[in-house]
């Protein structure tokens, strides 16, 4: 996501602050309006409804729940996620958190995706068995839930209808080192270590496709 859509996005929401007035000095009563223009600056990625582009690797966002979005945000400023020197796209990532989000500006652009409606992904691995990857969810199931659907409460995020690729990407990353492996990181530590028992790696593409056709 190049710097200039950046640019656009920022000088966007401060033209609309400065015609909006007091609205903005609030910060509540024009969050739609602000969320969408900082969301300029991701939809050249992430594609104007958070469908995600592929050939970008750019995940769907729509879909995502509000709490999770922030947290991932929060953890791309702070180096806790994306800091990793093999993570190009989570490096990505981290530059894009940290030139143009303050907490006011993650609220609201946050507000914007979180409302967005879920979309239909495409199925893009190669030849996988979502049948066999049932088997190898039992364990995710624990935490996210057997339908995918996530629980806030112990900081497992919705991960139905993600797209599979990225999906499939994130566990690699886990197994590697390259996610969950921050100091502080308690609840990427924990998928790390799931990532490497719960699913052998000639295996990960059908239990992320599997994961895809979950309803949530």
């Amino acid at each position: 996501m190049p710097r200039n859509h950046v640019g656009v996005a920022l000088t966007s929401v401060a033209l609309a602050c400065g015609l909006l007035g007091a609205g903005c000095a609030r910060g509540e009563a024009h969050t739609d309006l602000v969320g969408e223009q900082l969301y300029a600056a991701c939809e050249h990625c992430h594609g104007v409804g958070g469908e995600g582009k592929v050939e970008l690797s750019a995940p769907k966002l729509a879909g995502l729940p509000a709490w999770y979005l922030t947290r991932q945000l929060q953890r791309f400023k702070d180096g806790t996620r994306g800091k990793h020197p093999d993570d190009e796209k989570g490096l990505r990532m981290r530059a894009m958190a940290r030139q143009m989000m303050s907490d006011r500006e993650v609220e609201a652009v946050v507000a914007y995706v979180a409302a967005m409606p879920d979309v239909e992904v495409i199925p893009t691995l190669p030849a996988p068995d979502p049948a066999a990857g049932g088997a190898d969810y039992a364990a995710c199931a624990v935490c996210h839930g057997e339908k995918g659907e996530g629980n806030e409460s112990i900081m497992a995020p919705r991960i139905a209808r993600l797209n599979d690729w990225y999906v499939a990407s994130q566990i690699r990353k886990y197994r590697e080192g390259i996610r969950g492996g921050a100091e502080g990181d308690d609840v990427g530590a924990t998928m790390r270590e799931m990532a490497n028992k719960a699913v052998a790696p000639e295996r990960i593409d059908n239990l992320a496709a599997y994961i895809q056709r979950l309803p949530g």
